[in-house]
């Protein structure tokens, strides 16, 4: 039987206790931790009529390295202020895709999303 890479991710996911948040483009998968808590990160829900591009920067004139269908759970770690969409000038940092997610199409539950500190110092706070 041949495996992709997205489904030994999934199979080290699981076996390990994992949790899995799941991303369209490409067929990506990304392990996040236990499922915790202890990493401080936050789960969000993906809340837009479209796919959600992950940019490399807190702005829409970066590249997109991936993209979430409507509905996806994801992990947010942090934010910073970057370039506003829709009136939210937020950003989040997203666990395990390593990119941005514009915080107008998060929905974070009410849960409060901390402030980025190091390891992403050019990006805090600069618009």
């Amino acid at each position: 039987m041949r495996t992709t890479p997205a489904l030994r991710t999934l199979a080290v996911a699981l076996l390990t206790g994992g949790s899995l948040a799941v991303v369209t483009a490409g067929g990506t998968a990304y392990a996040g931790d236990a499922g915790d808590g202890s990493s401080g990160s936050i789960w969000g829900t993906v809340a837009s009529a479209t796919k959600l591009d992950l940019r490399q920067s807190p702005t829409v004139h970066s590249a997109v390295v991936a993209r979430l269908a409507p509905g996806s759970q994801i992990r947010v770690e942090c934010q910073v202020v970057g370039q506003s969409v829709n009136g939210n000038p937020h950003w989040y940092w997203v666990v395990g895709a390593g990119a941005w997610a514009s915080a107008a199409f998060v929905d974070t539950g009410g849960h409060r999303v901390p402030s980025c500190a190091d390891p992403c110092p050019q990006w805090k706070n600069v618009w």
